[in-house]
């Protein structure tokens, strides 16, 4: 390794090699021949083997007295009036250590015998090593004294406050810091001029400890750890928020809608909280909570009812919820059955109304079983359809409109207590449904029922046939106003005027004032009776004109 300074301008390694030592001194052995390295200056190292370029105008720290370097204990080589440094390239300057002359740049001599060229040194020498040199002629004691971190100053070993091995800093003024070379040993950038440098790179060193540079993934770590923290936060905090605008101020839609409409059912026993859903379905809300929350601002508390109702699409809620609440907007179908029809003429008006084929309704009364008769009914469903106004809805079928209409009788017969009326008056519910089918089919008007049912009373207690028209004609299928004699004498069960007693079952279904004209019937010795247009009927115990 070349250390030296040869005679082109004092030129060092920049590079330590393996049995280099530290600056201070400690190994006088391998610092040159005088026991130092080359200090920094004009022509000569930065402390840390960098060349420097030679500054002859710059000028030396003051208080040197002549010019001259300071001089004292601790320097290995002898200084006095006639030593100068070798210059770049140059010999010695004459006139060295006259008083006010600027002293050339630094070198090490060379050894006897070296020849012109660089020096060689030994190995592991380092030419940067340099003993401290304490202040003299002027300089103040501890003026280039550094001190580290820990207090002690660097220098020789045995210095002073110095430990043993410990490295020696930036203790000669215009020492770059070593902190411009980086862990790999190479030159890092510039550091800032120090003081009072010549050529060198600040003041003292402050001796940090060199770090590893981090990876990527340790320079990520923080935004990782940060990115960890904060996701569930917002995740979390945009749920809860979501949550509470769902519940508080939900979706909703603005004005009335707009078409086409659609039909919405209202079950049986449906609630706001069940029906939003469907709503929101088909369109007709933009949120079951916001349904929900019309219906318990609503002043009306008695609910929603079973039944279609047609409105538009995108209402808002509140508007939606009060629709459902308006009878007007009830889509269904009114269908009235008179009192007094027969089962096939009942079928035949529900199935022009509904739009329901005929055949469907023909079908269920042909099964009467599952229409839910009452026992006393055998089977038959004539007697048993209730008339009266019914509200079809658009998504029944046949069987469920005739099943309305059975309850409907139901009903109807608990509201009478039917069995126990019947008893008063000595008959069996079955009886007094097929006796006020007869008053309906041969009345002209209320006020006839209940003295129909007082003929048709005394006729059975003394024997003598009914001999009703109403029951030729429907044991014949037919329709008319009288029976012609040749029908009457046409055998059948419903025949009357042959077969004694009453018919076997009803031949119309009779409405509530036919069965209260049989449960109450007037009171007379009647046996006859005639129907003359216009609904006006004559009673009597004889014969009557024109029978």
């Amino acid at each position: 390794m070349n250390g030296g300074y040869g005679a082109g301008g004092g030129r060092g390694s920049g590079r330590r090699g393996p049995g280099d030592r530290d600056f201070g001194g400690r190994d006088p052995g391998r610092g040159g021949p005088y026991g130092y390295g080359p200090p920094a200056g004009p022509g000569g190292h930065d402390g840390q083997g960098r060349q420097q370029p030679r500054r002859d105008d710059a000028p030396w720290p003051p208080g040197q007295p002549g010019g001259r370097p300071p001089q004292g204990p601790g320097y290995a080589h002898p200084q006095g009036p006639g030593y100068a440094r070798p210059g770049r390239g140059q010999g010695p300057r004459p006139g060295y250590g006259q008083p006010g002359e600027r002293p050339p740049p630094w070198s090490q001599p060379q050894r006897p015998g070296a020849g012109a060229g660089p020096r060689q040194h030994p190995q592991g020498h380092d030419p940067r090593a340099m003993a401290p040199r304490p202040a003299a002629g002027g300089y103040p004691p501890d003026r280039y004294r550094y001190q580290s971190r820990g207090g002690a100053p660097y220098g020789q070993e045995g210095h002073a406050g110095g430990e043993p091995g410990q490295r020696g800093g930036s203790f000669l003024p215009g020492f770059g810091d070593q902190d411009d070379y980086d862990y790999r040993g190479e030159p890092g950038p510039p550091g800032p001029p120090g003081p009072r440098g010549r050529g060198g790179r600040g003041g003292g060193r402050d001796d940090r400890e060199q770090r590893p540079r981090r990876g990527p993934v340790r320079r990520l770590a923080p935004w990782i750890a940060l990115v960890v923290i904060l996701v569930p936060l917002l995740v979390g905090g945009g749920y809860a928020y979501h949550l509470y605008e769902s519940k508080y101020h939900p979706a909703d839609y603005s004005g009335p809608g707009t078409g086409p409409a659609v039909t919405v059912q209202v079950k049986a026993g449906d609630t706001a909280f069940s029906l939003g859903p469907r709503l929101v379905q088909q369109g007709v809300v933009a949120s079951a909570r916001a349904f929900e929350l019309a219906a318990e601002r609503s002043a009306d508390t008695a609910g929603l009812e079973a039944g279609f109702y047609r409105l538009n699409r995108h209402m808002q809620a509140s508007l939606a919820y009060a629709a459902l609440l308006n009878p007007k907007n009830r889509v269904q179908l009114t269908v009235t059955i008179p009192e007094g029809k027969r089962a096939s003429q009942v079928i035949a008006l529900l199935a022009k109304d509904t739009s329901i084929p005929l055949a469907d309704f023909q079908q269920v009364i042909d099964h009467p079983a599952q229409l839910g008769l009452p026992s006393y009914a055998k089977g038959r469903a004539e007697g048993y359809l209730f008339p009266a106004t019914y509200a079809i809805q658009p998504d029944e079928s046949a069987l469920q409109i005739l099943r309305a209409m059975v309850q409907r009788y139901d009903v109807e017969a608990q509201q009478i207590d039917l069995s126990a009326a019947a008893a008063k008056v000595g008959l069996t519910p079955e009886q007094v449904i097929i006796e006020a089918s007869l008053a309906q089919a041969e009345g002209g008007s209320v006020s006839d029922y209940p003295k129909i049912a007082r003929v048709i009373s005394n006729r059975l207690k003394i024997g003598m046939h009914l001999q009703f028209d109403s029951t030729v004609l429907y044991g014949l299928g037919k329709y008319a106003v009288s029976a012609t004699i040749a029908q009457t004498r046409t055998p059948g069960p419903y025949n009357t005027y042959l077969n004694p007693g009453l018919p076997p079952g009803p031949i119309c279904n009779p409405g509530d004032a036919a069965i209260q004209g049989v449960l109450h019937p007037a009171a007379g010795n009647w046996l006859y009776f005639i129907t003359r247009p216009g609904g006006k009927s004559s009673f009597s115990a004889t014969p009557l004109a024109g029978q």
